[in-house]
């Protein structure tokens, strides 16, 4: 028999299907992330578990998806896409709990070990409401635990903008939990199928603030970004330094010999770099990396022993600041270095090094 969807049956299908391709998107951005890393060490090796997340979370709804459509157009209830949407869903969680472990290191994998059990139990269950139940309480408690690693592994430690956008990855999570409650069909069938499609809309929001919390990431060493940090200068279009202060040993680069060759090393391609109109660049020398921010008529160079976008991010705060805060100075300096030494109290707060 054919029945006729109604309106939030088919908004909730429609809606689904975003969802789907809003991961699939993700794990082409992350798998992206991965390819484009020119050296593949340990620390983006959790980036595998990130794509796997968003891939096979995406396959999952793809099978709801035709799951419920067979069962409300059709009224059969086809047991193997919800077994497969089961699977790839347990799959997507497990991806999620292994970059967690990965991380932490202390938990020996079990978590990841449960999920993978949980997999295995699910083909002993014959009938779609036993498995539909036995997901409710296998899903609500990994959510949790999911939440709680979220919170340890990536809220706690850092700082700054990462934890601001770890923040929103927790808050992604909790979005999805509530999201998939929604969704549960024992609440559609007792009210109405708006709870489905509004559950799906919460889920897509959750999995997006995921992908933007993650993606502030260029490998998971950022989390311990302030040990990439070697050396900052700052100089002008001429080459003539204005502040230098090296990281390894907190404190400002007074030694004429360590500025001039750390200076020297710097005009071998600051004068490429003013040939561009690109205000911000990277380059990798020898065996370290150099982000370069040109501003007006000052150069600000960090050179840092492993590349990150983070750091990227920081060295563009700092010269706003720097520039606002020695605005009228740089006019009419007379080439008085001992005029910037406020510069150090700028970094130290910028680079969060009293934290």
């Amino acid at each position: 028999m054919i029945y006729q969807l109604d309106f939030w049956k088919m908004m909730g299908l429609g809606i689904t299907f975003i969802l789907s391709s809003n991961a699939i998107f993700l794990f082409y951005y992350f798998i992206s992330k991965i390819y484009h890393s020119k050296e593949f060490k340990s620390e983006i090796f959790p980036f595998y578990g990130i794509t796997l997340l968003f891939l096979f979370g995406g396959i999952s709804y793809i099978f709801a998806n035709v799951f419920d459509f067979f069962r409300w157009q059709y009224d059969i209830t086809v047991l193997i896409y919800y077994r497969f949407h089961f699977i790839f869903y347990v799959l997507s969680v497990a991806s999620c709990i292994f970059v967690y472990e990965n991380l932490i290191k202390k938990t020996k994998y079990l978590l990841t070990i449960y999920m993978i059990g949980v997999l295995i139990i699910n083909f002993f269950i014959v009938t779609y409401e036993a498995l539909n139940l036995f997901s409710n309480f296998t899903f609500g408690f990994a959510l949790l635990i999911l939440l709680i690693l979220q919170y340890v592994v990536f809220v706690r430690p850092t700082s700054g903008i990462l934890k601001h956008r770890m923040y929103i990855t927790l808050v992604g999570l909790m979005i999805v939990g509530f999201g998939s409650v929604f969704r549960n069909p024992f609440i559609n069938e007792a009210f109405s199928h708006y709870f489905f499609s509004m559950g799906t809309l919460l889920i897509n929001v959750g999995v997006l603030l995921m992908g933007f919390g993650f993606s502030a990431f260029s490998t998971f060493t950022d989390l311990n970004w302030k040990e990439k940090l070697h050396q900052i200068f700052i100089v002008t279009k001429d080459g003539l330094p204005v502040y230098a202060y090296s990281f390894d040993v907190n404190q400002t680069i007074t030694d004429s010999e360590l500025l001039a060759a750390g200076l020297s090393s710097i005009r071998i391609f600051l004068s490429e770099v003013l040939k561009t109109k690109d205000d911000l660049q990277i380059i990798e020398y020898k065996n370290l990396n150099v982000i370069l921010e040109l501003k007006d008529n000052i150069v600000f160079i960090l050179v840092i022993k492993e590349k990150s976008s983070f750091l990227q991010y920081k060295l563009e705060q700092f010269s706003k600041k720097f520039s606002e805060f020695f605005k009228d100075l740089l006019k009419n300096w007379n080439g008085d270095m001992e005029l910037f030494y406020p510069t150090k109290t700028l970094i130290r707060n910028i680079f969060e090094l009293d934290k």
